[in-house]
């Protein structure tokens, strides 16, 4: 899986983040998504080819603190909400 635009994502203020589609892809999807820390995390990753299993593992190792239910049901609530939105592609 991966994001279907180049995405571009930028801090705002300390924990707040944007994305906005660059390049080509900007005419094919307007907008802005705002984003937290663990949410931009989890679209870098999604700039190259990869599988949840990775994602999950990259975030235990950038939040050791979390749970495993806690990392699973933040990364499944946002590739949800990506892939409602047409940016995911599986």
């Amino acid at each position: 899986m991966r994001l279907r635009y180049e995405f571009m994502i930028m801090e705002m203020e300390q924990g707040e983040y944007s994305a906005v589609v660059v390049g080509e892809d900007a005419q094919k999807f307007h907008g802005m998504l705002k984003l937290n820390e663990v949410s931009a995390v989890i679209m870098e990753q999604l700039k190259e080819d990869t599988d949840p299993y990775k994602v999950h593992a990259h975030l235990k190792e950038k939040y050791p603190e979390s749970t495993d239910d806690e990392i699973g049901q933040a990364l499944a609530g946002f590739l949800t909400t990506l892939s409602r939105l047409g940016l995911l592609i599986q």
